[in-house]
């Protein structure tokens, strides 16, 4: 047996391997927040979260597995896209299916969630109406520009990784700010189940809302 048909067979296991456990086709994950931290004490100033918006660009057979993409042989559309966190690999990088938020959940609601997390804990009174605005209101928009979850194959153990990023614009009277959060979380595994893209997910929003706090406080 030469060394290309060992490789192809050492390959082929590796691949069977990494996948045991893990589904190929579309899955649902439902991702909870992180827990919550320490509550600082409150500043006195309040906030109204105007609007979350997801502006992720999607690639029909992307280079890298990083830039999001959907299972071509999964039913498609926008709502389908608002969903959209992850997407499964062979032992190849030939993406496989991808991963979903339940239905009646989206990237624009979680993100909302982390954000109002995030100021609640750095003292912050986060308005849930729009009608409770005043003069002294500071309005928040958060753009999504990255959120997505992947898995890099390797010999023994797969990677997997989260990355996130946004712009967050804060407007106080007639003074406008815009600051972009980034952060990416990344963990080896010896296969891909639902519990091990949850972990590396939860440590992505995590390290987001502590980032979120030092650059908004």
């Amino acid at each position: 047996m030469n060394i290309t048909i060992k490789f192809s067979i050492l390959v082929v296991f590796i691949s069977v391997l990494f996948l045991s456990g893990c589904a190929t086709s579309r899955s649902i994950i439902e991702v909870s927040l992180p827990a919550s931290g320490e509550v600082s004490k409150s500043n006195g100033k309040e906030i109204f979260i105007n609007s979350v918006t997801d502006q992720r660009g999607f690639e029909v057979k992307p280079r890298e597995p990083s830039t999001p993409s959907l299972d071509p042989d999964e039913k498609q559309g926008d709502d389908i896209q608002l969903r959209a966190i992850a997407r499964k690999r062979n032992g190849y990088g030939m993406g496989l299916g991808d991963i979903l938020l339940p239905e009646g959940k989206t990237v624009e609601s979680l993100m909302n969630s982390v954000v109002r997390q995030a100021f609640i804990e750095i003292g912050f009174n986060v308005l849930s109406k729009k009608e409770q605005i005043t003069e002294n209101t500071i309005v928040v928009d958060v753009q999504i520009n990255k959120l997505w979850s992947w898995m890099n194959p390797g010999f023994w153990a797969i990677t997997l990784s989260t990355e996130i990023s946004t712009d967050v614009t804060t407007k106080y009277k007639e003074s406008t700010d815009k600051k972009t959060i980034s952060v990416k979380a990344s963990d080896n595994f010896q296969t891909g189940v639902e519990g091990n893209w949850l972990e590396v997910m939860q440590s992505a929003l995590k390290a987001y809302i502590t980032e979120f706090k030092i650059k908004l406080k």
